[in-house]
């Protein structure tokens, strides 16, 4: 089923121009099963089950042959009920409580290890299932005729004290040893998908229950629940691609919300980059890192505030005692005094040079003195003598000047980080600043009062500048904190990204896979539904007879919670909601139709169909057209009703069609009986004993009648309508065995000798007749 399925589908998405291609073998690969989905898509699936070395036995098609039962539910002594294993009409009569309902729960708790009824009931019926009156041993023996195997026993036994769930199981083929559990039947499976049991319960509840149900149900026996868990199947593996995608989106959310209240220059930046529809994942990882990021003017005033700095209070201090000390010096050197000395030492300079070159000669300056020899060593002696004073004085002046450079290189102007500050609420910090800076760098002309202002001002704007730097740190460290628990955020955002981004290809194309199979997935259903809604309606034209409500097809609809099958109705043909006007039997009988084309599929293991009670509020036309129905399917298939409703006998016995009724009798003390009452050759044989012993009855008419019931035997025999003797259980009557009674009536031969002897012979209660129950040898011959 599931290989027919694949090569459906392969040929439908082989030509849809719609499906990418990358995206058609995961369809067909998540048909196949989780283990070919991910070999194909390169994953580990997951809770993949363990595939067994040994392969679940093929089933094979099998017979009911019989149910024996003892100590269970109304059944107390072993009873047993002997079933034709082949094709044919069963039918199982009997008044309500005869026991005839056990037989049938007690093949579904075989078959299924519970039954429908008291799955859906409260506990106290589970703990009523052995019978009241021989509670032990509690036992259930279901025949089987396998195809090629021949008889094969699954017994259900329970101990004493075994509660219903703590049964034994057993399974014995003939030849063959006996092997615990049914597992080896290979039915598992198929009592899922191809159910052959249906309860009274189980009809009502068909159409009136939850519409997955019924879509369920139908869409198991085609085969169609391979497509419903592909669609599962890739839906798992879609929202496994799919999950980086989520964690980025949910990622996204959070960290906008984030960096939208963060008051940083950072997560702006990374603000700005996350909303953008393709993330810089590089620069989004610089930024959380810290590798790089373009600060802002906040941002740089901020480090600008930090790093000023003012000169040290050793710098300072020496600064300004090197200026007080040269100041000294200079004022004991005199720097007017060394100004004369160093103009006078500049003249005689001169005058010497005018001498050596131009040799004696009056004095150029008074004119009364001459620049002679004698001149010239005394003025030598003058100059040489105060150029030591001259040095000294030129000393103390140079180090007074680099001094004062010095002091007054101190003092820096106010800085526009000051002056230009933003308003992040420190207008007090930086007023005072503002106004200590001012007052210091307005440093006065003299030395020593420049050595006062730098020791006075210094300590006032060192203290400003301190509280400023103060607060600025703790808003400095407060968003560095924020930043980084935003970063550590920002990083994980950047992670998801790179995973979506990896597999952001193979889950765009397990999603467009997942999309086919779900549009398509009504449509793919439908076709492989219609021919059981073709055989449906074909079955419902049987059933309903009178009925003004016609079904002309159906279909699987919705998915996940909302799956139903839709069936198209008309009444008195128009289209309309057939289900909402049909009555109780016309719902049962649709139910019927619904049920007998998935029951009866050529696939189907079960060579047998088993109803209980179906004919329940069905008027007398339907139960006609069930017959009818059940007939056509008894040509192949074993057909086995459970009814108390005596309708259905009756219609059969007026059809005249080939069919068994067995009768289900209730003695005291839950001991239960199964007799035949309905065999055509038996009938006949039946009433032609019955007027054989007739002695009102003419000769005359005798032989004229006589022997056209006997021939109409002996063609019911010939004809098959009844089964081979070889399989009735052949008791003697009124036998104080429990099970199936069969009643031997006298051969065709023997009647004709007795009707040869004469009406003497015709009374007698000699021979076989004897045997004979007289009130059934009395039955009129059609009756019912």
């Amino acid at each position: 089923m599931v290989d027919d399925l694949l090569h459906w589908i392969a040929s439908r998405i082989e030509t849809d121009t719609t499906l990418a291609d990358e995206s058609k073998p995961l369809v067909l690969a998540a048909l196949e099963g989780d283990a070919e989905l991910a070999d194909l898509a390169g994953y580990t699936p997951p809770k993949l089950v363990a595939v067994e070395d040994e392969k679940a036995p093929e089933p094979v098609g099998a017979f009911l042959k019989q149910i024996k039962v003892e100590g269970f539910r109304g059944i107390g002594p072993a009873a047993q009920l002997d079933i034709e294993p082949g094709p044919g009409l069963t039918i199982i009569t009997g008044r309500n409580g005869s026991g005839k309902s056990s037989f049938a729960e007690a093949l579904e708790m075989a078959l299924t290890r519970t039954t429908y009824r008291w799955a859906h009931r409260s506990k106290q019926w589970e703990d009523a299932w052995r019978n009241i009156h021989s509670p032990n041993p509690a036992r259930v023996d279901v025949t089987l005729v396998e195809e090629s195997v021949g008889p094969t026993r699954l017994s259900v036994t329970w101990n004493a004290d075994a509660a219903w769930s703590e049964a034994s199981v057993t399974l014995q083929r003939q030849g063959q040893k006996r092997k615990g559990g049914a597992e080896s039947l290979g039915w598992n499976g198929p009592l899922e998908t191809y159910r052959p049991l249906l309860s009274y319960e189980e009809l009502g509840v068909t159409l009136t229950g939850e519409p997955s149900r019924l879509h369920d149900a139908i869409a198991t026996v085609l085969g169609l629940e391979q497509l419903t868990e592909a669609i599962k199947r890739l839906g798992i593996r879609n929202r496994e691609l799919a999950a980086p995608g989520a964690a980025v989106a949910a990622e996204k959310k959070a960290l906008t919300a984030t960096l939208a209240q963060l008051d940083d220059e950072r997560a702006l930046q990374a603000l700005t980059l996350v909303k953008k529809r393709k993330h810089d994942l590089q620069a989004l990882s610089d930024l959380a890192t810290g590798v790089s990021g373009e600060e802002s003017e906040e941002a740089a005033w901020l480090q600008a505030i930090l790093s000023l700095a003012l000169p040290s209070i050793d710098n300072t201090e020496g600064a300004v005692a090197e200026l007080r000390s040269a100041v000294a010096e200079m004022a004991n050197a005199g720097d007017t005094a060394a100004e004369e000395l160093e103009r006078r030492m500049s003249l005689l300079d001169a005058a010497l040079e005018l001498h050596r070159h131009e040799g004696d000669q009056p004095c150029p300056v008074c004119g009364v003195g001459a620049l002679d020899e004698a001149w010239a060593r005394s003025a030598a002696s003058v100059v040489t003598s105060s150029q030591a004073e001259l040095d000294g004085l030129r000393r103390a002046r140079a180090r007074l000047f680099t001094t004062r450079t010095n002091a007054r290189g101190l003092i820096a102007p106010v800085p526009h980080s000051v002056t230009d500050g933003t308003d992040i609420g420190l207008a007090d910090e930086l007023t005072a600043v503002r106004d200590a800076w001012d007052a210091w760098s307005e440093a006065p002309e003299g030395d020593l009062t420049l050595c006062d202002h730098i020791e006075t001002h210094r300590i006032a704007l060192s203290d400003t500048l301190d509280a400023l730097q103060l607060a600025v740190q703790q808003i400095v460290s407060a968003r560095d904190d924020a930043w980084s628990n935003v970063a550590v955020q920002l990083a994980a955002f950047v992670e998801a990204s790179e995973r979506w981004e990896i597999q952001q290809y193979e889950s765009e194309a397990t999603k467009a896979a997942l999309k086919w199979l779900k549009e398509n997935e009504v449509e793919l259903k439908n076709e492989r539904v219609r021919p059981i809604s073709e055989r449906a309606s074909e079955i419902w034209e049987s059933l309903r007879q009178e009925s003004n409500v016609g079904i002309t097809g159906l279909k699987l609809e919705g998915a996940a919670t909302r799956r139903r099958v839709a069936i198209e109705a008309s009444v008195d043909g128009q289209e309309a909601g057939g289900l909402a006007v049909m009555s109780q039997g016309e719902l049962h009988a649709l139910a019927l139709a619904l049920f007998l084309p998935r029951a009866t599929m050529p696939a189907s293991p079960f060579r047998f169909v088993v109803l209980d009670d179906p004919v329940q509020a069905m008027d007398p036309a339907k139960v006609d057209g069930l017959v009818e129905v059940l007939t056509s399917i008894a040509a192949s298939r074993q057909v086995v009703v459970f009814s108390h409703d005596d309708r259905l006998a009756a219609a059969v016995r007026r059809a005249q069609v080939k069919a068994r009724i067995l009768e289900v009798t209730r003695q005291t003390g839950s001991l239960v009986e199964v007799t035949n009452t309905f065999d055509p050759p038996q009938r006949y044989l039946r009433d032609a004993a019955a007027i054989v012993k007739d002695a009102g009855l003419p000769d005359a008419t005798l032989r004229r009648t006589l022997p056209g019931m006997l021939r109409l035997a002996v063609e019911a025999q010939a004809s098959g309508s009844t089964p081979p003797s070889s399989h009735a259980v052949p008791l003697t009557p009124r036998s104080s065995r429990h099970g199936m009674r069969t009643r031997r009536h006298p051969s065709a031969s023997r009647l004709l000798c007795m009707a040869s002897r004469g009406r003497s012979t015709r009374g007698s209660t000699s021979g076989r007749a004897d045997e004979w129950d007289s009130a059934s040898a009395r039955r009129p011959c059609m009756s019912a």
